[in-house]
């Protein structure tokens, strides 16, 4: 593995690697800061000290590569009494110590062990400000922090919602079938895919090599989706998630009951979508369904509009992957479909949209740039503002992935990954400050049969 084919990650000052417990996240760190980085690094680890050192003896003598690796790390241990000092002065004192300590060093790597484990679950709430304020200071100061995070902690979930907004890199440390290691590299700064890497001991060396069939996979080999609706009540969900599959990479089946859903799993899916309500028979299906096919990503969407947490944890014990709310946001349930199937089908199709040109001439071509949307399954919702005056004119849109048209007394916009329900709620809040304005036409693509009434 060449230094340069990780060559963006020295333009990021944040990065995420999670994986389950003892998958190798801390082995492939030590690997970044030695080989990768050539920097000495700061350490900050809720681990006690002794099995902190222990670990890092052990993979010192597990590979010949880490015999010195303690002489390149600077090491810090939260004190016995953490839980009662942020009790007494909170996180913000915690987030001061630390940026002191940031700040004060000459080491350019910062490395945040086992995030997760700095905050007890009632704590939750206090994750965002702390891990936005670490990245920020990390960038002031043209350091590059690193979380490590378990996914088995019962606070993952809301450390990687932070990672997803916050985070330049995230990388996955998955395991397959033969019990090999898999990096999957998800760059959101540079929008850029990696193909899948595999981690090995071979004569007492760490080493690092592309997948044999990484090309395949991410080009050629064609995933088996299955969308599962077990109860009618998820609007247009179902249609939703076969439209942005619609691609020669995917071939999507569908089943409308529990029955058909058992007898579509013979096609051993890659991925099933399951749209339902939260009971046992459903959790049972889950769970039974995750036994027999263990390589096979589960993303649950429940038919509610709050997920409590202990709920979300109990999902992933019966086989889940990923859990959604009903009222989930387009871009959330994208980022989740990208890193389960393992490739960004739908962020590269997006980046082949126009560029700077996000106010249009004329409704040719609105109705045009609606045609190459959907023709690459890019899911938006296209609608029509009028008003009783003349709307001033417009100079850019609010969002680089919308598009509109200024008419007179008419507006027309096309607002990418926004589902229909986003733009009523929105419309809804309009109409109580602004009376005269009438939004007509909502429409998505997978009712693209009116885009001439609306469009027009």
């Amino acid at each position: 593995m060449q230094k340069n084919d990780f060559s963006s990650l020295h333009d990021i000052h944040s990065m995420i690697i999670t994986s389950n417990p003892k998958y190798g996240k801390m082995t492939f760190l030590l690997y970044l800061v030695k080989y990768f980085y050539k920097e000495k690094a700061l350490i900050f680890t809720p681990q006690e000290s002794y099995i902190f050192s222990k670990k890092l003896d052990t993979l010192s003598k597990q590979f010949d590569q880490f015999s010195h690796i303690k002489s390149m790390l600077q090491i810090y241990y939260l004190r016995e009494d953490f839980t009662n000092l942020k009790q007494k002065y909170g996180y913000n004192f915690l987030l001061q110590e630390l940026e002191k300590l940031i700040v004060n060093s000459d080491r350019k790597i910062i490395v945040m062990h086992r995030i997760g484990e700095y905050f007890d679950f009632q704590d939750r709430y206090e994750i965002n400000h702390f891990y936005k304020t670490l990245v920020k200071i990390a960038e002031t100061h043209d350091k590059t922090i690193i979380f490590l995070a378990n996914k088995k902690n019962e606070n993952f979930e809301h450390i990687y919602q932070e990672a997803e907004e916050f985070s330049d890199i995230i990388i996955d440390i998955t395991k397959n079938e033969k019990n090999e290691r898999i990096l999957n590299i998800m760059d959101l700064l540079h929008n850029r895919e990696y193909p899948l890497l595999r981690f090995k001991i071979n004569d007492n060396n760490f080493l690092l090599e592309y997948k044999e069939e990484t090309q395949e996979i991410i080009d050629n080999k064609i995933k088996n989706i299955l969308v599962a609706e077990l109860d009618k009540t998820h609007d247009n969900m179902r249609q939703v998630c076969s439209y942005i599959f619609d691609k020669p990479n995917f071939n999507v089946k569908h089943a409308d009951s529990l029955q058909g859903m058992l007898q579509e799993i013979f096609i051993q899916p890659d991925l099933i979508i399951v749209l339902m309500k939260r009971e046992q028979k459903n959790l049972d299906t889950i769970k039974a369904i995750k036994t027999q096919l263990p390589n096979t990503s589960i993303v649950v969407i429940l038919d509610q509009p709050f997920i409590r947490t202990e709920d979300i944890h109990e999902l992933f014990n019966y086989g889940a992957e990923e859990v959604f709310a009903n009222n989930l946001t387009f871009d959330n349930i994208i980022l989740s479909l990208q890193k389960v199937t393992r490739t960004f089908f739908y962020t590269e199709a997006l980046k082949l949209l126009p560029k700077h040109k996000n106010i249009l001439k004329n409704t040719d071509e609105l109705k045009e740039l609606a045609a190459q949307c959907i023709e690459k399954s890019i899911f938006f919702t296209a609608f029509v503002i009028e008003s009783a005056q003349e709307f001033p004119k417009i100079r850019k849109t609010s969002r680089k992935t919308d598009y509109i048209y200024q008419d007179g007394k008419k507006l027309y916009y096309l607002a990418m990954n926004t589902m229909p329900k986003d733009i009523f709620i929105i419309s809804e809040k309009f109409k109580k400050t602004n009376p005269d304005l009438h939004f007509r036409c909502i429409w998505e693509p997978i009712n693209s049969a009116v885009i001439e009434e609306c469009i027009k």
